[in-house]
């Protein structure tokens, strides 16, 4: 993951300008526990640590990171990734994609583990 969050901070990147679009950011944020957000929460530039309408990194961490976040965000692994979306909250299975439609197929996957599980994509 840390390679693809630095792959979409590169200057040259056209696909993402910049932007980070971490859902985790948002609700950190907001001070709200979820894995959904709406489209006014993701414009609303007032939050410091809204990804999706702030470039770069936040104002500050989210959280306390264990070693492994640490070394991997010193050292990425470099890969051509710009999204990823976690698809089953109980594996934490992740997908990783190139393109915003293969991202947006694996987006269906979430959302159909989401209607196959009631109430735990709050």
């Amino acid at each position: 993951m840390a390679g693809a969050i630095y792959n979409r901070l590169k200057p040259t990147n056209t696909e993402t300008n910049g932007l980070i679009q971490s859902d985790a950011t948002v609700t950190y944020g907001l001070g709200i526990k979820s894995f959904h957000i709406d489209e006014a929460q993701k414009a609303d530039k007032s939050n410091p640590y809204n990804t999706y309408a702030n470039q770069g990194l936040p104002v500050g961490p989210i959280g306390s990171p264990g070693k492994t976040a640490i070394d991997a965000a010193a050292k990425p692994k470099k890969n051509e990734y710009l999204y990823w979306v976690t698809i089953n909250l109980d594996t934490k299975e992740t997908l990783f994609s190139k393109t915003l439609a293969e991202h947006n197929v694996y987006v269906a996957k979430y959302n159909a583990w989401c209607e196959a599980n009631p109430g735990r994509c709050v």
